[in-house]
């Protein structure tokens, strides 16, 4: 199968070339001419896309995504529908196990309520989960992916195989078996995440997420990507405590979702920009955020981690509890330095948004804030015993199947955090189903990235290069720039017009801008109409081992 693109304007994806004006022709999964095609090769291409002076640049990388189990569900569109939402974005590789919340390694007898904890941030597969080991989970996933699927290694997964979600440090001993669950599945991962706000890594201690760190670094090389315990009020002691792990660790380090929650804490932005920079003269560093103002995660995160700790039902029934209830309000109104406290740091019950429910039970209160819950059951002020009261009824109805957006940023610093020449882009997006109203990220972060970039005035080929092949080169990913040879991935997009067109409330409205993508070679978005069957091509990335 040979394909013509005619009269592009080639992004390479260096982030150095100027884009400039060109054909460029594909066979199979491969371009085999790039610039000018001669004539006599351009007659044999069975089919010929006119790009009419569009940009053409390598597929983007979303580099912390959460489709890797509801996301390979089929969508109205027959595509699975993580991979949907993606190429609406022009994004041909996705980076999951994040958070630490890796869909494996995984205890057997932990399946299942493994699952629970991980349905809000990434959705459900249809039956039971029948892996351990994350070789056996790609072996599942095969076939079930249009792109490409990469994973972190799992910190809270791995803890679960050894300790199951017990709330508290680790032994010596404990942290030498987890080791040891590290050292045989980094062989498939691309580095190690952690979720410090998240069961059960948030019971961990620095010395257990230096010990994970150096045991993956011992088979390859490989990053921390965490989640901080803090991006609020002790957002510098928390990244104080995984830069020192990723150092002593001897990996790298990969800032996710780069954020400042909270208005007293903005200012830190400038002293978090600096601790990064004397990070990145000891190991490689990299950044990555999407672009908005408001954050989205399981719901259970607003309760401090005690609450959290055990088993689902365990949790529900401490909200239904009215004696921990008391004690539970005090804490949430009160404490802004025992875990990252979303309630403060949103401003209150109305600063979080309510995105996934228990299908069938909290569905009036889609889109809606726990501010409307408080007030639909009586309690008029929302700081009072009795606003806190509806939310842990709320809560404990839905099982705690809850996904929330939490309102708590400014433009300032999203905007400083994009300028960054090191800040690639991310969704982080959870999966849409039933009762769900994701954040409208998952569809709009690459196409408002590109928007920013050209109001901003950053260069097309600087911002082509952080969101296609910064990632790569610091995930020891085959490179994608593109030259003859290289993998037929690719976006065609329309630079001066590109841009989201969703919001909060209307989250998968589909942008506009991003025209065709390609994934090795097979055009597989056309003018909003998807083109591909099952079993899908999309295949896994591992990265490379050391060199022997």
């Amino acid at each position: 199968m040979r394909e013509l693109i005619r009269d592009a304007l080639i992004v390479p994806g260096d982030g150095v070339t100027e884009p400039f004006a060109g054909d460029v022709l594909i066979e199979d999964d491969r371009i085999v001419r790039l610039g000018a095609v001669p004539l006599t090769e351009a007659q044999t291409a069975d089919h010929v896309v006119e790009a009419e002076g569009r940009a053409l640049a390598p597929g983007f990388v979303d580099m912390h995504n959460h489709g890797a189990l509801g996301g390979t569900r089929i969508g109205a569109r027959g595509l699975p529908v993580a991979c949907e939402m993606a190429l609406l974005g022009g994004v041909t590789k996705r980076i999951c196990g994040v958070d630490g919340l890796s869909p494996a390694p995984v205890a057997e007898a932990q399946r299942s309520e493994y699952a629970l904890q991980l349905k809000p941030l990434d959705g459900a597969i249809e039956g039971e989960w029948g892996w351990s080991s994350v070789a056996e989970f790609f072996a599942w996933h095969q076939g079930r992916s249009v792109t490409d699927m990469g994973l972190y290694l799992g910190h809270s997964a791995v803890r679960r195989v050894v300790m199951s979600n017990l709330a508290r440090v680790a032994t010596d001993a404990e942290v030498a078996a987890m080791a040891e669950v590290v050292r045989r599945e980094a062989p498939w991962t691309l580095g190690l995440s952690t979720g410090l706000v998240y069961n059960p890594a948030v019971y961990s201690d620095q010395r257990e997420i230096t010990g994970l760190v150096r045991a993956f670094n011992e088979v390859k090389p490989g990053a921390l990507f965490p989640h901080l315990r803090s991006e609020s009020d002790m957002i510098l002691e928390s990244l104080k405590e995984v830069l020192e792990a990723a150092v002593e660790g001897g990996g790298a380090y990969g800032n996710e979702h780069s954020k400042i929650a909270g208005r007293r804490n903005y200012a830190k932005i400038g002293a978090l920009e600096g601790m990064l920079a004397d990070a990145s003269a000891s190991i490689p560093t990299i950044e990555n955020m999407y672009p908005y103002t408001a954050g989205s995660t399981t719901g259970d995160a607003i309760f401090p981690p005690e609450i959290r700790a055990g088993t689902r039902a365990e949790f529900v029934a401490r909200l239904r509890d009215r004696g921990v209830r008391g004690a539970l309000y005090q804490r949430m109104r009160g404490d802004t330095t025992g875990w990252d406290n979303f309630v403060d740091f949103c401003g209150g019950l109305e600063g979080i948004q309510i995105a996934g429910v228990k299908e069938g039970v909290g569905d009036a209160f889609l889109g809606k804030r726990l501010g409307d819950v408080a007030r639909a059951r009586g309690a008029a002020d929302l700081d009072s015993r009795a606003a806190f009261d509806a939310v842990f009824d709320f809560y404990a109805d839905n099982e705690a199947e809850i996904g929330i957006i939490t309102h708590y940023g400014n433009d300032l610093t999203v905007e400083r955090f994009f300028r960054r020449p090191t800040m690639a882009i991310c969704t982080d997006g959870l999966m849409p189903g039933p009762g769900q109203k994701p954040h409208p990220r998952a569809i709009g972060a690459f196409p408002k990235a590109l928007r920013l970039a050209r109001e901003m005035g950053i260069p097309l080929q600087e911002i082509v290069f952080r969101m296609a092949t910064m990632p790569c080169r610091f995930l020891r990913l085959p490179d994608p720039v593109l030259r003859e040879g290289a993998d037929a991935s690719l976006v065609l997009f329309d630079w001066n017009r590109v841009r989201e067109r969703n919001d909060y409330l209307n989250p998968l409205v589909p942008p506009e801008g991003i025209d065709v993508v390609w994934v090795h070679g097979a055009r597989v978005l056309d003018h909003g109409i998807f083109h591909s069957v099952p079993p899908f091509a999309g295949r896994p990335l591992i990265s490379q081992a050391h060199r022997s």
